[in-house]
């Protein structure tokens, strides 16, 4: 996710390439803008069970990520983040594991249009889809409530981030092949405080607007650890797989220290109950910080190397029969995380 040094590319409007011919791909937008589908056969063609089954996950996913988004409170201001805040969309992207990053540019958009013409000239050029007389009624509100985060940050004296987001899944049903990518743009504030103040959205005649933005495209492999895609929406609520997500990603919202396992380095294989006197292990988890202690029993453990996202450490001489948890602590003596209960095994 991070940005190069290098000058905007101006943005070009998007056109149909004379070269693809192969076929003809329909194409249509939730209510809100954020998932576009897209396909090449036609509305009379029933869309296979297994494709249906991937684009839902892709729903159940934005549905969850967005939850998580705005219920998660933002530390620097003490309010929920908003769907629009590109640091929360950021590390959910980044932590998941989901998304593959395939192309990042930076864009400059100028448009003379104003109103609904303008908001739809900028998403059709940043999709790279020429819609021609089609209808995106969502593009107002979409590109509105963009400039209204960057507002609400930029007025903000408590926000560590000045810039505001948003993220479109497109899945394409192509020649029988489900293929699903994320594009994310970004605007920076500070970079486009005029531009923003002025509300472009809603000028009522036609002005000259320049608007610098970034825009990331991504690979999205969906996940497959909710239970039957939470079809059953009348559960959805106590569905302990959906809760589970949502805990999930809004831990990587706020970069919450967690352990995944504990694995016997030299085997590389997962440990559980009881650890070997005087062998060496290895603590996987993310957002454990570049150094730290670790303390056992009340004792401190010595630990050879320390990342974000492992702990090498050896266990203690002394054999014990007491289950304890191994205390994950930062550089301040803060207990950040800690692994399930060992024993020590004489070696």
């Amino acid at each position: 996710m991070a940005v190069t040094e290098s000058n905007p590319t101006p943005l070009a409007a998007a056109v149909k390439n004379p070269h693809n011919v192969e076929a003809t791909k329909y194409y249509i937008f939730n209510e809100t803008g954020n998932i576009m589908m897209a396909t090449t056969a036609d509305a009379s063609e029933p869309i296979q069970k297994n494709v249906q089954d991937v684009f839902n996950e892709v729903a159940v996913f934005f549905a969850g990520m967005t939850r998580a988004i705005t219920t998660t409170k933002n530390p620097a201001t003490g309010k929920p983040y908003s769907l629009y805040n590109y640091e929360a969309l950021e590390r959910v992207i980044a932590g998941s594991g989901l998304f593959v990053h395939v192309t990042e540019e930076d864009v400059l958009s100028k448009s003379s249009s104003f109103g609904a013409d303008f908001s739809k000239e900028l998403l059709e050029n940043l999709l790279g889809l020429a819609t021609g007389a089609g209808e995106m009624a969502f593009a107002s509100a979409m590109i509105s409530s963009i400039g209204k985060a960057g507002l609400e940050i930029g007025g903000s004296h408590s926000s560590v981030s000045s810039k505001v987001g948003n993220i479109v899944f497109v899945c394409e049903y192509l020649l029988g092949m489900p293929i699903i990518s994320a594009i994310v743009v970004y605007a920076d504030f500070n970079e486009n405080k005029q531009t923003f103040k002025a509300g472009p959205c809603f000028s009522e005649s036609s002005v000259s607007t320049s608007l610098t933005m970034h825009k990331d495209t991504y690979m999205f492999v969906t996940p497959k650890f909710i239970h039957e895609y939470a079809s059953d929406l009348d559960s959805i609520q106590s569905d302990p797989n959906y809760l589970e997500l949502i805990g999930w990603l809004s831990n990587l919202v706020n970069q919450v220290p967690s352990v995944t396992m504990v694995i016997d380095t030299d085997t590389a294989k997962e440990v559980t109950g009881s650890l070997t006197a005087g062998t060496q292990y290895t603590i996987e988890g993310q957002f454990l910080g570049d150094k730290g202690t670790l303390d056992f029993n009340e004792k401190s453990l010595v630990s050879s190397s320390w990342s974000d996202n492992s702990v090498v450490f050896t266990a203690p001489s002394d054999a014990s029969s007491k289950a304890s948890p191994i205390l994950i602590k930062d550089q301040n003596g803060k207990l950040i995380a800690q692994t399930a209960g060992f024993t020590i095994a004489a070696k």
